[in-house]
């Protein structure tokens, strides 16, 4: 994480029961115009209950800004062969 403006961010995320894990969440509208929270990873509702964290935090999830990180990076996260529990990320 090299972008300072990120410390002072904060990002939702929920468990999705679809996926099996924490994610990170965006905003849809349902057929109703109702705002719903959506798993970024399947577009399945998650009706858990929202934290928000840091950057820092989200990046342990196995998140990562800017470019991904090479094979064998010390993240752990997607593209550095440390999750492998999401089928639907790009690496």
């Amino acid at each position: 994480m090299k972008d300072l403006s990120l410390n002072a961010s904060a990002f939702p995320v929920a468990d999705c029961p679809a996926c099996g894990r924490v994610v990170l969440l965006h905003v849809a509208l349902d057929d109703a115009g109702r705002e719903r929270r959506c798993c970024v990873h399947c577009d399945a509702p998650v009706d858990a209950e929202i934290r928000w964290i840091g950057a820092g935090e989200l990046e342990r999830e196995g998140y990562y800004f800017g470019p991904p990180p090479g094979k064998g990076g010390a993240s752990g996260g997607c593209g550095s062969g440390g999750c492998g529990t999401c089928g639907t990320r790009a690496h």
